[in-house]
């Protein structure tokens, strides 16, 4: 585990906790977001967060335990990196945001970084820091990345409402379209056994074969399409489907994903 010298004052609580398990877990939340807003969670196979990611999940909350564990399809277990943003609606005031990470992260709103404990030696060390934020959504975005041993981040948030303190909730902000499913991990259709492909990242064509079937794609007409971006069964084939894609841009953008001629996922159409 990494340590490092203190260079950052802040409040902090120690508290010194034990997880297992690569579970997702949910904590209860003190946030002042409503159900609408989702975490947009990009993976990097790197510590600066750089380079295009290998895997992208939605959640609505970031609250995650890895353990020793990938987080994810095509990530190694130790020295990651994961970029997480929501966009979500704030009332006028102060805020007090409390954050648990093993090892590293840096806080921003709008762009602005709020709390940053790289080097900071706070791994494992629930931090919590007061920002005054204006009225309307805004957007929310923590770095994270892991170093090596257990890897986990749980982030909550309470309007300082004066008196009892009590959050207060905001109006929702509906999707234009539904967020796309998780990729899957493991995916077989008619047309063979597609989860070496998922876990080489090749494409799709790569783990085709054909039924023999009057009408059937072959390989070629498979070759020829883009690669698989979201894995899981699907049907019928040359299917289209309009999914939320961003939900931190105000509007949101939507992206419009094909079935693959394989029925093994989908890619951007």
């Amino acid at each position: 585990m990494k340590r490092f010298l203190l260079i950052t004052t802040v409040v902090v609580v120690a508290a010194l906790l034990i997880f297992a398990g690569a579970t997702t877990l949910s904590a209860q939340s003190r946030s002042a977001q409503s159900s609408a807003p989702t975490w947009q969670m990009t993976f990097f196979p790197n510590l600066d967060w750089s380079g295009y990611p290998v895997y992208t999940q939605y959640s609505s909350s970031l609250n995650y335990n890895w353990g020793d564990n990938a987080p994810g399809p095509n990530m190694p277990p130790a020295y990651w990196s994961m970029r997480a943003t929501l966009n979500a609606y704030f009332y006028g005031g102060s805020y007090q945001f409390s954050v648990l990470a093993d090892d590293e992260f840096v806080f921003f709103i709008d762009n602005v970084d709020y709390m940053n404990t790289i080097d900071a030696g706070l791994s494992g060390k629930e931090v919590i820091f007061t920002v005054p934020v204006s009225q309307g959504y805004h957007t929310v975005r923590v770095d994270f990345r892991q170093f090596t041993g257990p890897g986990y981040i749980y982030t909550s948030w309470a309007y300082l409402k004066p008196g009892d303190g009590t959050p207060v909730p905001p109006p929702d902000r509906p999707l234009p379209a539904p967020l796309p499913p998780e990729s899957a991990d493991s995916v077989q259709t008619q047309y063979g056994d597609f989860t070496p492909c998922i876990e080489q990242n090749l494409h799709q064509a790569e783990c085709f074969h054909s039924d023999g079937a009057w009408n059937s794609p072959n390989r070629g007409s498979v070759q020829m399409e883009p690669q698989i971006t979201i894995w899981g069964n699907c049907e019928p084939a040359d299917s289209d489907v309009v999914w939320t894609v961003e939900t931190t841009t105000d509007p949101m953008i939507t992206k419009e994903f094909r079935c693959s001629k394989s029925l093994a996922g989908w890619f951007p159409h």
